[in-house]
């Protein structure tokens, strides 16, 4: 008897629309030449536009950008109904591995695999049935190694090579990327203690040294809570019409998160007023109290263009540090910020994508039109602004429904 028919794992009564077809298309590899400036929004500590310099992020924003498609459902619950969820797991941190040795094209192959065993219904056992799905003939026949065997000796090999648990362990300290993580093994470094004592350091690498443990920890719920409460005290003193909306994975209903993403904002004020309020009397006075640790990045002088603060900030009594990070936002600009903030990164590649095919162009200011476009893509202007401040509004302009943030976990 021949392998049996599989069937898709069903999506619902309704049927697909353009955002559920743009996120497949972004899923199998599409979109991956959005413009510069409008990479993939926060994703609990990933902000792609956020940092002051390209290894900012924590170290970990290569392998959590990796982990997206497959330890989440669109409803924010894990995996673990699908029966294909330990194969899935097992490849994702194989394409992890290839992701932090810069294996692009072995790291996206093993993704699109990963989108589709996320689709089916049922335990896909063997390389035939794999392959019946989309899935290459290389990966196929890990996926039966993964489900006959329960070994997997490919991941077995990358997990025990000694270089990879290096590298590993430097792109966990804030601030030091793969770049320098591969810097400081060629300097023959091999633990934290030899890069504290002998490496060129700035002083955000010295602070992710120090504490390393503390950053890596995930943050649960309340706790978020409780830092962003603290926060919220501090601004409404400051002035009681400043808001604070939670970002990233707090806002799609994660149980616990890698950062805490404050969006600020206030009624019809613009960036400046925001931004000089923040820096010269919120996060002075948040940092008397001894709320706010750290500075890790921040503009120098409230007129100088920023719109973010990095640091660290612990709860009173606590010796626990966590990341933090304070994102001001013009009115006008705040639906597509909470879009952008929220994420995920699929989720905001996806809509990019979506944006683009309509000839338009979404950021995290806003969503606009009549975008013009040179050859492979390049812009030729910006486009005449349609909306930004109505976060509903832009679905609805680009014609999907609106997805509630616990719905962006694709």
């Amino acid at each position: 008897m021949g392998p049996k028919t599989l069937k898709s794992k069903p999506e619902g009564n309704i049927d697909e629309d353009p955002l559920d077809i743009a996120i497949k298309d972004v899923q199998n590899g599409a979109g991956l030449h959005l413009d510069s400036d409008e990479d993939s929004g926060s994703d609990d500590g990933a902000e792609s536009q956020l940092v002051l310099n390209k290894e900012h992020s924590n170290g970990r924003a290569p392998m959590k950008a990796a982990g997206f498609l497959c330890m989440e459902s669109h409803d924010g619950k894990t995996q673990s109904e699908n029966p294909n969820a330990e194969t899935m797991q097992k490849l994702q941190k194989m394409a992890t591995s290839y992701g932090r040795t810069g294996d692009q094209w072995r790291t996206r192959a093993f993704r699109q695999a990963i989108g589709k065993l996320r689709k089916q219904g049922e335990l896909i056992r063997t390389s035939h049935q794999a392959r019946a799905v989309g899935i290459g003939e290389s990966i196929a026949l890990q996926i039966e190694e993964i489900v006959s065997t329960g070994k997997y000796r490919r991941l077995e090999y990358a997990q025990n090579d000694p270089r990879n648990q290096i590298v590993k362990l430097f792109m966990g300290v804030y601030g030091a990327g793969e770049t320098t993580a591969q810097k400081w093994i060629a300097q023959g470094y091999r633990c934290l203690a030899e890069v504290y004592e002998k490496a060129d350091l700035n002083v955000n690498q010295r602070v992710g040294i120090e504490h390393y443990d503390d950053f890596l920890q995930r943050i649960p719920r309340g706790e978020v809570e409780q830092h962003a409460a603290v926060v919220e005290k501090a601004l409404k003193a400051a002035d009681p019409n400043l808001q604070l909306i939670i970002g990233g994975s707090y806002r799609r209903g994660s149980k616990d998160s890698g950062d805490i993403d404050c969006i600020i904002f206030m009624p019809e004020a613009g960036i400046s007023h925001i931004r000089t309020l923040m820096l010269d009397a919120v996060i002075p006075g948040l940092m008397a109290q001894g709320f706010l640790k750290v500075v890790l990045a921040s503009g120098s002088f409230s007129d100088d263009g920023s719109s973010k603060w990095h640091g660290a900030s612990a709860l009173p009594g606590a010796n626990v540090w966590r990341r933090i990070d304070f994102l001001f936002v013009p009115w006008a600009e705040l639906g597509a910020a909470l879009i952008y903030f929220t994420g995920n990164d699929l989720f905001n590649r996806s809509m990019r994508f979506l944006a683009g095919k309509k000839q338009m162009r979404l950021n995290q200011h806003g969503l606009f039109k009549d975008v013009m476009r040179g050859r492979g893509r390049q812009r030729i202007n910006d486009g005449t602004l349609i909306e930004g401040h109505d976060e509903k509004q832009i679905f609805e302009i680009l014609g999907v429904p609106y997805r509630p943030p616990e719905e962006r976990n694709v």
